[in-house]
């Protein structure tokens, strides 16, 4: 069977948003573009494959966007997407059972100054 993927901006700055088809399940959530953040702390997605894609939308900074297992810091990180600067798409694609997952920055710092969010998986 063939897949087509729907994708949706939201607005002009593009937040997050899912889209689904066939069970698989694209989220977009770019960064923020004056803090260590992304566009949204919450996602919700549907088990099964699931892309999560960061646009980097900050100035300066490099950054990307990982996955941990449970909702704390010191969760099992799971699947993590390239660094990018300015412009770039940090992005991975991972199957994911119903859960809480943690998504972040693996840069150094950014996490802890809050640059993270909780991926809720139904």
């Amino acid at each position: 069977m063939r897949r087509i993927a729907l994708t949706v901006l939201a607005s002009a700055t593009a937040l997050a948003v899912a889209a689904t088809a066939f069970g698989a399940t694209i989220l977009s959530n770019p960064t923020s573009q004056v803090q260590l953040a992304y566009a949204k702390k919450k996602l919700v997605a549907t088990a099964g494959s699931v892309t999560l894609r960061s646009k980097n939308m900050s100035a300066v900074l490099s950054h990307n966007i990982a996955l941990r297992k449970g909702t704390t810091a010191t969760g099992r990180l799971l699947v993590k997407g390239q660094i990018v600067g300015k412009g770039g798409v940090s992005k991975f694609t991972k199957k994911l059972a119903k859960g809480k997952y943690r998504f972040f920055c693996t840069v150094p710092g950014h996490e802890a100054g809050g640059m993270w969010g909780i991926l809720t998986v139904k």
